[in-house]
């Protein structure tokens, strides 16, 4: 059994034992909630015939989302679904807007807002 520290090296443990034993490997999850609102997750990679296994536990939140996203790619390696290409979006001109695409219609602008003087001592 592996426990791992972050939830990347779960991801990264976890792929090699998919690609060792795609057919047997499964992954699961559970959540264990306490009183006070706050809950553990527990996730585990395992494989029966080898009998190896790689587990992660977290009680924080902002891990969560990196979690969800670390699954997304587990479960496209066990489909055998290709990760989807990666494009660089354009960076923002000075001015704030990007260039549009061509054939889309530009985005309305955003209505300006007054600013209110505060009353009180100067």
């Amino acid at each position: 059994m592996k426990l791992t520290k972050t939830p990347q090296e779960f991801v990264d443990e976890s792929l090699l034992l998919l690609n060792a034993r795609p057919s047997t490997t499964r992954i699961t999850t559970s959540y264990h909630a306490a009183t006070a609102g706050k809950g553990k997750l527990t996730l585990k990679t395992y494989d029966p015939v080898s009998g190896a296994l790689v587990k992660f536990r977290t009680s924080k939140i902002a891990v969560v989302g990196r979690l969800v996203a670390g699954l997304n790619r587990l479960g496209r390696q066990q489909a055998r679904v290709p990760e989807p290409a990666v494009t660089v979006a354009e960076a923002p001109s000075a001015s704030g807007t990007s260039t549009p695409i061509p054939g889309q219609a530009a985005p309305p602008e955003a209505p300006k807002s007054k600013k209110k003087k505060k009353k009180g001592k100067s």
